[in-house]
């Protein structure tokens, strides 16, 4: 904090040389410390109490961040990495990461802000507008990337602050025009293009995938941005609306031919089923290209994993009718993981004590539910997580996977968990378990009603199962041979897969 300097003159952010004498004597061997005392610098920048005008506040501001810029992406791939870092590192690197791009957006907020007030020095970086809108709207995202990696509450003043720069840069008439985000950069960006990426981000994915998966789903939206825009009015592929006047999330068009008032706009995706299909094409063949810009060297299956939700998302341009929903409060208790369920359900090895606690279901659907677990509950439910559940009085667990997560403005956590069977049975399969040729090995069979005759879904341990593998079941005394159809899913500890059930000539088997 450098607003303690008395002497406006001899303030080291008073000229763009001693600011530049300052980047040249920051200690360049720890990024976290570097984001940071240029975060701090950039709040001095901004401090009515140093009276810097608003061209001179600009041309600083761009030299900050442009320096800082490495030393954030550097941060961001360390954070993303394909090998999750260390806890106390993970909150490190988080931290950095949320105050720099608080810090900045700051910093162009306070420009644009200044400019339509008429502030001293505004008139001296109206070329610079487009890059300053463009900035402010990439910080923002930033900020919306760090809080949906917690699941945290979103601050409501993102919104409004995007809806600040875009209309700006609208009033500007700079919306359109094309511009390097940072030195370097191999592509460009306008700040219409990149309002919609980030409007599209958020609502296909936040909430609904792991921090991991949301990143790579950032990038890939970031590869596809040249085809999305923002308009004022509705266009063929327009696909969400966004009010510059109640800024708020983004939402999905309803194609119901309502009236839109003026302040509404609507992004425009263009046509990313040929770049997702064409980029899944190449991961089919286990290829990470650099052009898919990801930064870090994420799996060709992790990849395309994130790359066919956004296509489900992008192909369906209506909302997804979800099924009708019944308000009920009753209370579940909960097993989280493969091996507390198989431990719970298994007679020979329970232990009685396997469940992690009780939640309170605040409305169900044919196919899943919602709890509410109160303020400051974190406990180890992710995007992803499998859950053994127990209604109260049942005599069965049934078990479901969690697909998404958000706290409301009280910080509770509302848990949506999708119901995969009512009802599961502990069973031992006889066979290769992926280390071992020979072996029995537990398995969760559901009992799935409507599924094809002779077809069996179960949960296995991870990297179990095998297409090119058949292993044997025992189940109400006969013999089963389960023919390997397809992995429906792969989990943190889980294998979801299909099996058609071939029953076997258990005549010569022994009696006991």
């Amino acid at each position: 904090m450098l607003s303690f300097l008395s002497n406006k003159s001899d303030h080291p952010l008073a000229n763009l040389k001693s600011a530049q004498q300052l980047l040249d004597h920051l200690s360049k061997t720890d990024a976290v410390e570097v984001l940071n005392e240029i975060g701090h610098w950039i709040e001095a920048l901004i401090d009515p109490a140093n009276e810097f005008r608003l061209d001179h506040q600009y041309a600083v501001l761009r030299m900050l961040d442009e320096a800082a810029h490495p030393y954030l992406l550097k941060i961001i791939h360390n954070y993303f990495a394909a090998i999750p870092p260390a806890e106390f590192q993970e909150k490190r690197l988080w931290a950095a990461m949320n105050a720099y791009f608080a810090f900045s957006e700051l910093g162009y907020l306070h420009l644009i802000r200044g400019a339509r007030d008429g502030g001293k020095g505004s008139s001296g970086f109206r070329d610079g507008v487009a890059l300053i809108c463009a900035r402010g709207i990439y910080a923002a995202s930033g900020r919306l990337e760090c809080a949906a990696v917690r699941y945290a509450q979103l601050d409501p003043d993102l919104w409004i602050h995007l809806a600040d720069f875009y209309d700006h840069a609208e009033i500007s008439k700079c919306q359109d025009d094309q511009l390097s985000l940072y030195a370097g950069s191999k592509v460009t960006t306008t700040v219409s293009s990149l309002l919609a990426s980030v409007l599209a981000w958020n609502a296909s994915v936040v909430g609904s995938l792991t921090p991991l998966d949301l990143h790579i789903a950032k990038c890939l939206i970031g590869n596809m941005e040249k085809s999305f825009s923002t308009s004022e009015y509705l266009q063929e592929d327009s696909c969400l609306i966004f009010n510059l006047a109640t800024p708020g999330s983004p939402l999905r068009l309803t194609g119901d031919g309502a009236m839109y008032p003026p302040s509404m706009r609507f992004a425009n995706i263009g046509a990313p089923a040929v770049y997702l299909d064409n980029l899944l094409k190449t991961l089919s063949k286990n290829l990470v290209t650099e052009e898919m810009n990801l930064g870090v060297a994420y799996g060709a299956e992790e990849v395309a994993g994130v790359a066919r939700s956004l296509a489900a998302y992008f192909q369906t341009r209506q909302p997804v009718k979800r099924p009708p929903r019944r308000k009920i409060k009753m209370s579940v208790s909960v097993l989280n993981g493969f091996f507390n369920m198989v431990e719970e359900t298994n007679v020979d090895l329970n232990l009685n004590d396997p469940v992690s606690g009780n939640w309170e279901v605040e409305d169900i659907s044919a196919n899943g539910l919602r709890c509410v677990l109160p303020e400051g509950f974190a406990g180890s439910v992710k995007i992803g997580t499998l859950v053994g559940l127990q209604p109260e009085k049942a005599l069965h667990w049934g078990v479901g996977i969690v697909r998404r997560l958000r706290r409301d403005e009280k910080n509770n956590l509302h848990v949506g968990v999708r119901i995969l069977s009512n009802k599961i049975e502990s069973v031992v399969l006889h066979g290769h378990d992926g280390v071992n040729a020979d072996v029995d090995y537990p398995a969760l069979l559901l009992d799935r009603t409507g599924e094809q005759s002779g077809e069996s879904w179960m949960l296995m341990k991870q990297e179990t199962f095998s297409i090119n593998r058949s292993p044997t079941m025992k189940l109400d005394g006969l013999n089963y041979l389960l023919l390997p159809l397809s992995l429906i899913e792969k989990g943190v500890d889980f294998d979801l897969v299909r099996y058609r059930k071939m029953e076997q000539d258990s005549s010569g088997d022994d009696e006991y």
